[in-house]
């Protein structure tokens, strides 16, 4: 997959081993790139999905809305320099992060198989994917307990999958 950021500025291609930034932050480059493998993946339009990025979302009503949600988020982990080379801001660097995955349940169902199925399906848009241009790799996964929410209508199951992204720097 080749990424060409919305803006024009940055373009990622097979010919370019380590992506150099333009015009544009490095996490934003990276929220992008995450986001577009998700638009492109997730085939349930039926289920909400909220990107946190201000503050959680709002918890749907779980008598009248859909009976599932995904509450998705982005973390940025260390960043690393991976090799030496050309001079000061030519090094190839690594950025780590995560893509927590929050699947939501209403509690009213007493069961989550529909939900398991739902994380591993979110789960699965990432599973052992690079990019052609080998910037951005996915490469573990872990799975968390969420929880019940505050109102205590939902209860969640959650997956963390990891990645790197390589840039010169």
């Amino acid at each position: 997959m080749n990424f060409t950021a919305p803006t024009g500025d940055v373009v990622l291609t097979p010919k370019t081993p380590s992506l150099t930034l333009v015009n544009r932050g490095l996490y934003r480059i990276v929220r992008d790139a995450v986001v577009s493998l998700w638009d492109a993946g997730w085939q349930r339009p039926d289920v909400p999905v909220y990107w946190r990025g201000l503050g959680p979302p709002p918890l749907p009503d779980p008598n009248a809305d859909p009976q599932f949600f995904l509450d998705n988020e982005l973390d940025f982990g260390r960043e690393a320099i991976r090799a030496f080379g050309g001079g000061p801001g030519a090094n190839d660097r690594c950025l780590f992060g995560s893509v927590l995955l929050r699947v939501f349940a209403a509690r009213a169902l007493m069961e989550e198989d529909e939900a398991l199925d739902l994380m591993d399906a979110a789960a699965a848009i990432y599973r052992s994917v690079r990019t052609t241009d080998g910037n951005l790799s996915f490469i573990d996964g872990s799975g968390f307990d969420v929880g019940p929410t505050e109102d205590g209508n939902w209860y969640g199951r959650g997956q963390s999958v990891f990645f790197e992204f390589r840039f010169s720097g």
